[in-house]
């Protein structure tokens, strides 16, 4: 593994210290010794407002609820918060038969909400629907008033991404994340064809207004078109050499080898299905390769890295040169972008870290795509050194397993768990 390490040991050690640098301008720009600042105590009503929500079907699914009977909104829908700058945890609550639920001790501030209602066996017959989901950031402020949010069903697909690990931790003072992976599940009764598929992660703006307001990227994180992307993979093919049958798994690693010789905690991915490939990549004969199309190599030359806090998504084959184009001004350089059409996209996953750190120090933007193909992230594992789990999409309900829950809401269709390459637990 020396060839693996030994070219990055001064970029990551440098980086290291910097991180260090800038952690120390943190703890002295907030007055302390370590700059940490906790929610307020919420002594008085107008700290504590609460949240009162009325949970509805969307407009495109209210057949469910004419189907179901149900007049006012949805009962018995699970309604999760979770408030920004906290460590991870949602509260819930249970909305009533009118759809109505109340948290009546939240104090003021900004929160992730989600809302899920799986429905039962009966209901699921009657409707064709297995499940029901909505997400969405509010502020809670003094005074308190009442919210709604709509929920969407499951969506019918074929090709879903199902786990993603992406932790990114030190080894021996050098930052090693080329470990990562991630999952293709396919969730339909038909053989699907990896052939030529294209595979990124959004923009690459972190969902954060320190160097690029939110007005600036606005444009770029919340366009209903499609994926705007700088870096960009394609899987090998020419249309049926890559079949993937129902229910099966194909394992995309960055780098196809076993990890576990740097790390007893690391993966083996040497019998990766398919490896991600760089310009000096160290290449695993035996793993065929997902090769850069994107406007540039991956800083490194492994391929591109995707993180917890990223956007992933797969998409059909598509022609980087006849995708439409922009340049981004005003994050770090200027950087051409791609849009990958919506027309295209198969499967958007948005993971999330458990980030109060970050969260206590930065302004969010309001989430980094539109709510069309993914309403509130999920998953909420570290993107450190918490190497045994990574974030995993939960089985659809009534389905025994055979399928994967995909209502467009990470918040509620990831989870946090122990990594499994090449199974579906």
């Amino acid at each position: 593994m020396t060839t693996l390490l030994t070219p990055f040991l001064t970029v990551c050690v440098w980086e290291r210290r910097l991180a260090c640098i800038l952690m120390a301008v943190l703890m002295v720009g907030c007055g302390g010794e370590t700059g940490m600042s906790g929610p307020p105590d919420g002594g008085g009503s107008e700290l504590r407002p609460g949240l009162t929500l009325s949970v509805g079907v969307a407009p495109e699914a209210a057949s469910v609820a004419q189907t179901l009977g149900w007049t006012g909104g949805v009962p018995g829908a699970e309604v999760r918060v979770h408030r920004f700058g906290t460590d991870f945890a949602w509260e819930t609550a249970t909305t009533d038969a009118q759809g109505v639920a109340r948290l009546p001790d939240l104090i003021t501030g900004r929160y992730r909400v989600a809302v899920y209602r799986p429905l039962t066996e009966a209901e699921s017959a009657q409707t064709g629907v297995a499940a029901l989901a909505g997400g969405r950031e509010l502020d809670i402020s003094a005074g308190g008033t009442e919210n709604t949010l709509d929920v969407i069903p499951n969506q019918p697909g074929s090709l879903v991404i199902s786990e993603v690990y992406a932790t990114s931790p030190f080894v021996s003072e050098v930052r090693y994340d080329f470990h990562m992976y991630f999952e293709l599940y396919n969730n339909s009764d038909q053989t699907v064809f990896l052939d030529g598929l294209t595979f990124g992660t959004t923009l690459g703006i972190p969902n954060i207004s320190a160097t690029l307001t939110c007005e600036q990227s606005a444009p770029f994180r919340k366009d209903p078109g499609g994926m705007w992307a700088h870096f960009l993979h394609r899987f090998p093919g020419s249309g049926a050499e890559f079949p993937l049958a129902p229910g099966g798994v194909a394992v995309v690693a960055l780098d196809a080898v076993d990890h576990s010789t740097v790390d007893s905690r690391f993966p083996d991915m040497s019998h990766a299905d398919f490896e991600l490939f760089g310009s000096a990549d160290v290449d695993n004969p035996d793993v065929p390769n997902v090769v850069e199309v994107g406007v540039e190599p991956f800083q490194l030359g492994h391929g591109l890295r995707f993180f917890i806090s990223d956007v992933l998504f797969i998409a059909r084959r598509v022609d980087p040169a006849a995708l439409e184009s922009q340049i981004l001004t005003g994050f770090k350089t200027d950087e051409k972008l791609l849009r990958v059409p919506a027309s295209d996209l198969i499967d958007v996953v948005w993971t999330t870290p458990n980030g109060a750190f970050n969260e206590q120090r930065f302004d969010f933007c309001d989430g980094p795509v539109h709510a069309i193909f993914d309403q509130l992230g999920g998953g909420f594992v570290t993107n450190g050194p918490d190497l045994g789990f990574s974030v995993q999409r939960i089985p659809l309900p009534g389905t025994g397993g055979a399928r994967l829950q995909d209502t467009n809401v990470s918040a509620v269709d990831l989870v946090r768990a122990r990594f499994t390459p090449g199974s579906v637990p």
